[in-house]
């Protein structure tokens, strides 16, 4: 019996066994890196969320932005801008994230409705033109080459109005 050749097929088997070993470590590796952006991105929501709750002037400045970039005074334009910057970056490495499959596809196509929504109001896309160029060519024309819904994503203000007129027939 050759001894060679029975050393040569176990060391082939030993490596054969760690190329297993090694791509299921690094399938568990790449689950625990989605799980935890998709953490880091529920807290990037969070906190953006937390500081319009905290501080309602906020959530309307931010409103009031979305609906009319052009009416604010020079104060307001200037805090609301910080806020769309805060929002598109975040919006941009979400971007990026999909792009890279790190994103669940479900997660992205939720986030992607949200974010065309906004993108698409009347003050957003007036912010828009003066700031576009501060943000990544490739998220710029996918922003841009998106539909605008046929139901844009409603404000607060839309929420409300929409409310009250379907409750009236209800309570009458």
């Amino acid at each position: 019996m050759n001894y060679e050749i029975i050393i040569n097929s176990v060391a082939n088997l030993g490596v054969i066994l760690s190329v297993f070993v090694l791509a299921y470590q690094i399938k568990k590796n790449t689950t625990a890196v989605k799980a935890n952006y998709s953490d880091s991105l529920n807290t990037t929501n969070m906190e953006y969320l937390r500081q319009m709750i905290e501080n309602p002037a906020l959530g309307k400045l931010m409103e009031s932005a979305v609906n009319s970039w052009d009416s604010l005074n020079e104060d307001d334009k200037r805090t609301s801008n910080y806020l769309f910057i805060q929002l598109f970056r975040h919006w941009e490495n979400m971007y990026y994230q999909h792009k890279l499959s790190v994103l669940d596809k479900r997660l992205w196509s939720s986030h992607m409705n949200t974010m065309t929504g906004y993108f698409h109001h009347k003050g957003t896309q007036e912010w828009w033109i003066h700031r576009r160029m501060a943000f990544a060519e490739d998220f710029r024309d996918f922003l841009e080459k998106t539909e605008k819904p046929d139901i844009i994503y409603p404000t607060i203000k839309d929420l409300t109005n929409q409310t009250l007129e379907e409750d009236r027939p209800l309570l009458q």
